[in-house]
């Protein structure tokens, strides 16, 4: 997760309508650490400097069907360069919690995240 000026970066892929965090699978010659730095590259086109894990977080998964979940571990880095939508990225916003839950389109999964980052002062509501 990155967080500047209090609000959190977000990123929707073409042909989507949600917004979620940077990231994705773990391809299996990968330790999730690697599999960050190489998403993060691919989709914001900038390195990360320090990533540490922060939480677990399970929800439904959007736009999966019925009963499909996420499985995502969220880490906290320092971006190396100002990131930019390229490859699969359509755009990317920062947003407040309340920012967040007004579009009308959001995974779930990044509204507890957002709960817990306004609860420990990192995000504004």
């Amino acid at each position: 997760m990155h967080v500047e000026a209090g609000r959190l970066l977000v990123v929707r892929s073409r042909n989507k309508k949600a917004f979620y965090l940077p990231g994705g699978k773990i391809e299996p010659d990968e330790t999730p650490v690697e599999a960050l730095r190489r998403e993060v590259r691919e989709e914001l086109g900038v390195e990360l400097e320090a990533p540490a894990e922060l939480q677990r977080y399970v929800a439904p998964a959007y736009g999966e069907g019925a009963g499909a979940m996420v499985d995502m571990t969220c880490f906290t880095a320092r971006l190396q360069g100002t990131p930019r939508p390229t490859s699969e990225i359509a755009e990317l916003t920062y947003v407040t919690r309340d920012e967040y839950r007004e579009h009308a389109e959001t995974a779930p999964a990044i509204h507890d995240v957002l709960d817990d980052l306004v609860a420990s002062g990192l995000v504004t509501a």
